[in-house]
């Protein structure tokens, strides 16, 4: 038979598509249990970013799975379900995900304390980039507790993110390479 055309090359059987959508889901769901989380009286103000930390994570860990489409449409989930702005978190998540693409073999090759402080600038950008555009839109300053709060939360919470995802990392990968 005569070999013609794009249908008798052989398939792309290594391709990042499948996980790249899985990032995009995971992150998406996680957006859906900070509105969760919401719920609860402690977090009414201000939930964590729960979402951030799972993206700053992907992107230092596995940057060939996010793309800035990742990041854009994790943040779109976020603003759908929590925002009045559409297109706020968005925005910062992008930006975000550029700024870890710059940033990602400093932060590989130092100790987890710089990585942690470099998220705690993450976190501040990302929640006074969406201060400064809301404060703009509604011309009120919002209570800068809960913003405070938010920022605390997260930074917080960012190790037990990291351990956690790491730990999911290790068991994944041993199974893969089990089987």
């Amino acid at each position: 038979m005569n070999k013609r055309g794009r249908f008798f090359e052989k398939a792309e059987l290594d391709s990042n598509w499948p996980f790249q959508f899985l990032v995009v889901v995971f992150g998406a769901i996680l957006a859906m249990v900070e509105g969760g989380l919401a719920l609860w009286p402690v977090f009414y103000g201000a939930t964590p970013l729960l979402s951030l930390i799972f993206i700053y994570w992907i992107a230092l860990h596995h940057e060939k799975y996010v793309l800035l489409v990742t990041g854009f449409l994790i943040g779109l989930t976020s603003d759908v379900l929590f925002s009045d702005l559409l297109g706020g978190r968005a925005t910062t998540y992008i930006a975000v995900v550029f700024i870890m693409s710059w940033r990602r073999q400093k932060l590989l090759q130092g100790e987890f304390r710089d990585i942690w402080v470099e998220f705690a600038a993450t976190v501040t950008g990302v929640v006074l980039f969406q201060l400064v555009i809301f404060s703009a839109l509604n011309l009120a300053v919002p209570s800068l507790t809960p913003v405070a709060f938010q920022i605390g939360v997260t930074t917080i919470l960012f190790p037990i993110g990291y351990v956690i995802l790491s730990t999911m990392n290790l068991a994944f990968n041993k199974i893969r390479l089990s089987s």
